[in-house]
């Protein structure tokens, strides 16, 4: 009986082994990804920067973008494009000049787009995807 009892054991030890590595297996390295944004805040920060260069807003639905100028005494905007060539306007913020915030509303059907400061629009640039 004291056999038997080992071999159950042994083999209940084996099983729980197992099932823990599976458990543990898939994708221990992927963070979950964020649901998408109905309200999104961007900083510019000094050095003529965002501080995001990729940002995710819900597709369809009402979506803030918070535009935060901390580069002090330095004008900014933000402006989102429909193209790559940034020549397709879908929505802007007005210009302001450091330190403060500008917002805009828009509601994006899903889809890769494209954002800059008009000002500066080759050193601040981004992706934007609605999803």
């Amino acid at each position: 009986m004291r056999m038997a009892g080992k071999l159950l054991t042994a083999a209940a030890l084996a099983l729980a082994l197992a099932a823990l590595g599976a458990a543990c297996a898939g994708g221990g390295d992927e963070e979950p990804e964020a649901p998408p944004a109905t309200s999104i805040t961007i900083r510019a920060v000094r050095a003529l920067k965002w501080d995001q260069k990729k940002l995710t807003a819900a597709a369809g639905q009402p979506v803030t973008v918070t535009m935060v100028n901390e580069d002090t005494g330095v004008p900014h905007d933000f402006v989102i494009y429909r193209d790559s060539a940034r020549t397709q306007v879908v929505a802007k913020t007005e210009q302001c000049t450091a330190p403060c915030q500008e917002q805009l509303r828009v509601t994006l059907p899903a889809g890769k787009y494209y954002y800059n400061c008009s000002i500066h629009p080759v050193e601040m640039r981004g992706e934007l995807e609605a999803k």
